[in-house]
């Protein structure tokens, strides 16, 4: 516009409700626990305890309504705790996995 550019992001509804579960705005310093968005069933986690991980990485794998959803860690850190196992159903705010 008039000379300038700028970039914008579109996103769906379904992403930003992915992105405010995983915490769009976590401190780089603190722990972050990771919550279902909504009910599904846990497909794959991709992740294992004390593993080092990068923002962005796939943490889990969640089905809901035939749609496989990839959970994205929101920063840098090291995966702590394990709450959930593949083929497990979850309910929509909870625990999946920490990242510290």
């Amino acid at each position: 516009m008039r000379g300038k550019q700028y970039q914008i992001t579109v996103e769906d509804e379904r992403e930003k409700r992915l992105r405010a579960a995983a915490g769009g705005g976590v401190a780089e310093g603190g722990e972050f626990n990771l919550k279902a968005p909504m009910p599904g069933l846990v497909v794959a986690i991709p992740v294992s305890e004390g593993q080092e991980i990068k923002k962005g990485q796939v943490l889990i794998i969640l089905e809901s309504m035939k749609m496989q959803n990839e959970l994205k860690s929101p920063k840098d850190g090291i995966a702590e705790r394990i709450r959930v196992k593949a083929g497990e159903s979850v309910e929509q705010k909870q625990a999946l996995l920490s990242v510290k």
